[in-house]
């Protein structure tokens, strides 16, 4: 099992936490780190700028939703990194931005491509983030209880699972076909939203004596 955090959180607590469950990490380290090597003392970003110049870089691409992203990087090895110990460091740049990232785990086999493409996948934790915060309602409880709040959270969640459920087996995919096999959160919001329409005015059509009423359901579907 691997945790994929950033910097803020790679610290004796949560890498501690890591090691009582018998996970490993993937993390960032910041520019200002100190790292050890071979008795000498070294700031993670002046040693990953340094092996950028000096030694020779690998090469691989990793496939997105948007497109191909190229990376340069170098395996440096295990290196004693202040308060955590000694840890596979992989300074990475992608296509061509002038930011080196340094990549640090404490898994004892994980090859540099393998941790790249790892931590590649926590981009998808900051967009559920940014998706739950703007259009699910994370973060806006009115509640003041540990029991509601942690319930507000799990509502959330099962949304969020409704609607990637929904993505995934492509319940409208008639209405959306000619569409981008990614899906916005905004969009399968509209698509369940539609799902529940349909389904209510078939219900009402069912029931005994309701004509009128399914028939101006209909026409405010069709208006929709």
């Amino acid at each position: 099992m691997l945790v994929l955090f950033d910097a803020y959180y790679l610290c004796p607590v949560v890498t501690k936490a890591c090691k009582e469950k018998k996970f490993h990490f993937i993390s960032v380290l910041k520019s200002s780190r100190n790292l050890k090597k071979r008795g000498k003392k070294l700031k993670s970003g002046f040693y990953g700028s340094y092996c950028f110049k000096s030694k020779e870089k690998l090469e691989m691409k990793i496939s997105k939703g948007h497109g191909i992203a190229s990376y340069k990087f170098i395996d440096a090895g295990w290196i004693e990194v202040s308060k955590i110990g000694l840890s596979h460091i992989i300074f990475s740049r992608k296509n061509s931005e002038r930011n080196i990232l340094a990549l640090v785990t404490d898994h004892p086999r994980l090859k540099a491509v393998v941790i790249i493409r790892s931590y590649n996948i926590r981009w998808n934790i900051e967009v559920f983030f940014k998706d739950a915060k703007q259009l699910l309602g994370l973060g806006r409880y009115r509640n003041r209880s540990y029991k509601a709040a942690v319930t507000h959270l799990h509502l959330v969640c099962f949304a969020y699972a409704l609607l990637t459920h929904i993505a995934i087996k492509g319940t409208c995919e008639k209405e959306y076909k000619n569409q981008k096999a990614s899906v916005s959160i905004r969009n399968l919001q509209n698509i369940l939203r539609t799902i529940i329409w349909n389904d209510t005015a078939q219900y009402l059509k069912e029931l005994p004596n309701q004509n009128s009423v399914s028939k101006e359901l209909s026409r405010l579907l069709l208006a929709a």
